[in-house]
């Protein structure tokens, strides 16, 4: 196994996915998540895979997100990515704005050819 495509896929499909929340594009976003996602907020909040893109759809404006210093370790088909995270993003109801910064844990599996987020971790810095 050759671990060096798959460490570059995760990092195209990872700035994939952050395209895709500032652009609100929620069907490329749920093409990269697996449909068993855990996504954990820096808040401690846990979301399903439905309820982080109603999230998205319907409460949150990402700004900008970005990635920084992405660490991506292979195991087979499993590979764990981690990293800076930063977002600049506005709630919807209230019209605050808020900067998030945060190290961000994802875990990705190879199933049926492609590769999907199946957990999301954050904790603020």
């Amino acid at each position: 196994m050759q671990v060096e495509p798959i460490r570059e896929e995760i990092l195209r499909l990872e700035r994939e996915r952050c395209r895709a929340l500032v652009a609100r594009d929620l069907q490329a976003l749920a093409g990269l998540m697996d449909d068993r996602l855990v996504h954990v907020h820096a808040t401690g909040k846990v979301d399903d895979k439905a309820q982080y893109l109603e999230m998205v759809a319907q409460h949150i404006d990402f700004l900008r997100v970005e990635r920084a210093d992405m660490n991506v370790r292979v195991h087979g088909d499993t590979a764990i990515a981690s990293g800076h995270l930063e977002q600049a993003i506005v709630l919807r109801e209230s019209g605050e704005k808020r900067l998030m910064k945060a190290y961000a844990t994802q875990v990705w599996i190879r199933s049926e050819g492609a590769w999907r987020q199946c957990a999301f971790q954050a904790t603020n810095t």
